[in-house]
């Protein structure tokens, strides 16, 4: 991936130079808008790799510490099995040495000796219920360790599956997003990954005029696509997050500052989301983040712009992996 990133920006800061002293203003124009292009989709192919990197490296830590109760409980149960075979071999002793001292009592004439015997055979008996109720703990330790590895094995195995199958649908779900959204991209739409989720972010100028929350007639196409994807994937929740530039609220009516602004046009794109009745509205939920979230700091026209957002998040169901995890 970085080696195509990089060929990418060497071919086009090549080539621009080369061309522009043989082309017209608007065709000059055309090739840095290509250009421009070029690197912007060299930056979202490294922010993805980055990203798939990070999600990456947290399944694979949880596998980790999974995998390390599990060599510690199977250090464990190793122990316990010599303990055991500790035990039964001094069982053995015992239950050995205690029938000798019953031959002997047999072939003894003596009284004093006899009650000797018996005193001696006594206590080596009580020794001999000590050591079998030990026996008998370690033994059920050792069959409690078993049945707790046995267990943790499943649950390194269900998680390593599901981490995979996760994955692959949300690389899938990412790509069916893209194709289907592409004649939009020019409008502002994107969708990249972002902390183990897929973002579709819609600039203002696709769905709203400028302090209104009526979604255009353009962007209620685009959500109305990207419902009909989202319905083929139940297990997938659904964030519409709205974000405003830092400018103060300057229209009129119901609505008092960014805060309520936001809110507004998040709401309104999930009105047009449950306009298909097989996306459940329990999988969605909205959320006004005024100008308080900014992909862009700088006070530039053209930084609020970008700010101007709404942002579309899909995250798997997490409910599954709490299952294993606890």
């Amino acid at each position: 991936m970085k080696k195509t990133i990089g060929t990418v920006l060497t071919i086009a800061s090549f080539i621009i130079p080369v061309m522009v002293s043989c082309v017209s203003q608007k065709e000059y124009e055309e090739i840095k808008e290509l250009q421009a292009a070029y690197y912007d989709e060299a930056r979202l192919c490294k922010y993805e790799l980055e990203e798939n990197q990070k999600i990456l490296d947290e399944l694979n830590e949880k596998v980790r510490v999974l995998s390390a109760q599990k060599e510690k409980m199977q250090a464990d149960t190793l122990r316990l099995v010599q303990e055991l075979e500790r035990v039964q071999s001094d069982c053995g002793l015992m239950q050995k040495q205690n029938e000798e001292l019953i031959t002997r009592l047999k072939g003894s004439k003596s009284a004093d000796e006899v009650a000797s015997l018996m005193e001696e055979i006594q206590t080596l008996q009580n020794e001999l219920i000590n050591r079998e109720n030990a026996l008998f703990k370690a033994e059920r330790n050792l069959n409690d360790k078993q049945k707790e590895l046995e267990i943790k094995n499943a649950r390194i195995n269900e998680l390593t599956a599901l981490l995979d199958s996760t994955g692959h649908r949300m690389n899938s779900l990412k790509d069916s997003l893209r194709a289907a959204l592409t004649s939009y991209q020019a409008d502002g739409l994107e969708v990249y990954y972002k902390n183990g989720r897929i973002y579709v972010s819609l600039a203002e100028q696709l769905l709203f005029r400028t302090a209104r929350w009526d979604v255009d007639d353009k962007g209620a196409a685009a959500i109305r696509e990207l419902s009909q994807i989202l319905a083929n994937h139940p297990d997938i929740n659904i964030t519409v997050e709205g974000h405003t530039d830092n400018n103060p609220y300057a229209g009129s009516g119901n609505i008092v500052d960014n805060w309520d602004l936001s809110c507004k046009r998040s709401t309104a794109i999930i009105r047009i989301l449950l306009e298909n009745r097989n996306l459940s509205p329990a999988r969605v939920s909205a959320a006004g983040r005024a100008e308080y979230c900014p992909v862009d700091s700088a006070g530039t026209a053209a930084a609020r712009k970008k700010n101007r957002r709404s942002e579309i998040i899909l995250t798997p169901d997490v409910e599954k992996f709490m299952e294993i995890i606890r």
